[in-house]
C-alpha cells in the first residue's frame, strides 16, 4: 500500500481529518433532539454542511489546480476546525446551523486530497491508492463513532464536538509540517479562473467522463442517505443509544477497513476497475435495499457487510476511473465537480431521509436508495469496456 512514500502523510492527514469528522456525525440527531427538533429538521440540520460544501467544493478543487493542494487543505482544515468548537458552543437549534454551515464552506478536503494523490501516483496504481482515503473512512468510521458515543453517553453531545476540533486542528498541523506540495500540481495546471461551475457543462460533453460522474451521482446518494439517516433509523426503529449506533459504525468501518485493504488490489488486477465497479454498485443496491425487511438487530450486520463491500470497491475503483479519463492539468477540477456531485447528494439525501421517516417508516429508506442505486447500476453498464482504460479522451485534450 506504501510503496509510494508520498502517500503516507497525505494517509495520516485524511484519517485524522475523517476521526474528527466521524466522531460528531452519528450524533447530530441527538443532539438536534435535545431541541426538540423533528425528524424533518434533523434531516435539515444534517444536510446543512453538505449545501454549503456543494457550493465551496469545486472551487476549491480548481484553485488546488492553480495554488496548489496544500494551501487549500490547511484552510479546509481550520475551517472544520471552527465549525466544531461553534458546535461545541452552540446552546440553540439555531447555532447548530450555523456551525455545519462554517465547517462546510470550508469542506472540500477529500477532493483536494483525491487530486494529490492523482499526482503522485500512475494511473495503472491510482485505484490501490484511492483505497487509502477508504481505509481512512473505515478507520474512521471504526474509532470515531466509539470515542463520540462514549463522549455522548458521559460527558454530553458538546464533548465531541470539543474532541473533532483537536483531530482538526492536529490534521492542519500534519499539513503544515509533515505534507510536500508536488510540483505536478501546480507546475501543470493553467490559470483558470474562478467560474469552476462552468466547468462541469465542459466535463459532461465528454460521454465517458459523463458516464462516470452520473454513475459517482448515483454512488453517492444512497451511500449519504445510509450514512445520514443510519442513527435517526436506528434511534426510532430500534431505539438505539448513541453508543449502540457508534458500535454499528465501527462495524461498518471494520468492513470498510477489511474490503478495502485486502480486497481491491487482487479484483482490480484480476478484473479490472470498470468491472469490480459494475459489481460493487449490483452489491449497494442489494444490501441497503434489504434495509426494508429489516425486523431485528442481527439482520441490519447482514445488509451492513453487503452494503459495506459495495461502496468498498465503488469509490476507490470509481475515482480512478475519474481521473484516467480527466485530462492531466484538470483532476483538481473534476474531482472537485465530483465532490460537488458527492456534497449535492449530502444535501438532497438527509431532506428526503428526514421526509420519508415522517411521512412513512424508517424502514423505507432502504426502498428509496435501492430505486437511486439501480439507476446508478444503468450508467455503470452503459459505459463501454475499452480494454485501455488510460487513454485521455480527445474531447478533453483542449479543456
Amino acid at each position: 500500500m506504501f510503496k509510494n512514500k508520498a502517500l503516507i502523510p497525505i494517509a495520516v492527514v485524511v484519517f485524522v481529518d475523517l476521526l474528527g469528522f466521524s466522531i460528531i456525525l452519528p450524533l447530530l440527531p441527538y443532539y438536534a433532539s435535545t431541541f426538540a427538533a423533528s425528524p424533518e429538521m434533523i434531516g435539515y440540520l444534517v444536510a446543512t454542511y453538505s449545501v454549503f460544501q456543494f457550493l465551496a467544493s469545486p472551487i476549491l478543487g480548481g484553485m488546488s489546480d492553480k495554488y496548489g493542494r496544500r494551501p487549500l487543505l490547511i484552510y479546509s482544515q481550520f475551517g472544520s476546525f471552527v465549525g466544531y468548537v461553534l458546535l461545541g458552543l452552540a446552546h440553540s437549534l439555531p447555532l447548530l446551523f450555523l456551525a455545519r454551515i462554517v465547517d462546510g464552506i470550508s469542506g472540500g478536503n477529500i477532493s483536494i486530497a483525491s487530486a494529490y494523490i492523482a499526482d503522485v501516483t500512475e494511473p495503472k496504481d491510482r485505484s490501490g491508492a484511492y483505497a487509502i482515503i477508504g481505509i481512512a473512512f473505515g478507520l474512521g468510521f471504526l474509532v470515531g463513532p466509539l470515542i463520540g458515543g462514549t463522549l455522548a453517553e458521559h460527558f454530553g453531545y458538546s464533548a465531541p464536538a470539543y474532541v473533532s476540533a483537536a483531530f482538526s486542528f492536529s490534521s492542519a498541523l500534519l499539513t503544515i509540517f509533515y505534507l510536500k506540495e508536488h510540483t505536478h500540481s501546480r507546475d501543470a495546471a493553467q490559470a483558470t479562473g474562478l467560474n469552476y461551475y462552468s466547468r462541469i457543462f465542459e466535463y459532461l460533453k465528454d460521454a465517458k467522463l459523463r458516464s462516470y460522474l452520473l454513475v459517482f451521482l448515483f454512488f453517492a446518494l444512497p451511500f449519504s442517505l445510509y450514512v445520514s439517516m443510519a442513527s435517526l433509523y436506528m434511534k426510532m426503529e430500534f431505539n438505539a443509544t448513541p453508543q449502540q449506533v457508534g458500535l454499528f459504525l465501527a462495524f461498518v468501518g471494520l468492513l470498510g477497513i477489511i474490503y478495502q485493504g485486502a480486497l481491491i488490489r487482487p479484483l482490480v488486477k484480476k478484473i479490472g476497475d470498470l468491472k469490480l465497479m459494475r459489481i460493487g454498485m449490483v452489491a449497494m443496491a442489494v444490501g441497503i435495499g434489504s434495509i426494508y425487511f429489516v425486523t431485528h438487530w442481527w439482520q441490519l450486520l447482514l445488509t451492513a457487510t453487503v452494503f459495506s463491500f459495495g461502496t468498498g470497491v465503488v469509490r476507490p475503483t470509481l475515482s480512478s476511473l475519474i481521473t484516467t479519463a480527466a485530462p492531466p492539468n484538470r483532476k483538481g477540477g473534476v474531482l472537485g465537480v465530483s465532490s460537488m456531485l458527492e456534497s449535492a447528494s449530502r444535501s438532497l439525501s438527509p431532506i428526503m431521509g428526514g421526509w420519508i421517516i415522517a411521512l412513512y417508516a424508517p424502514n423505507v429508506i432502504g426502498l428509496a436508495g435501492a430505486v437511486l442505486t439501480i439507476m446508478g447500476v444503468y450508467f455503470a453498464f452503459s459505459v463501454k469496456d475499452n480494454r485501455d482504460l488510460h487513454v485521455i479522451e480527445p474531447g478533453l485534450r483542449g479543456l
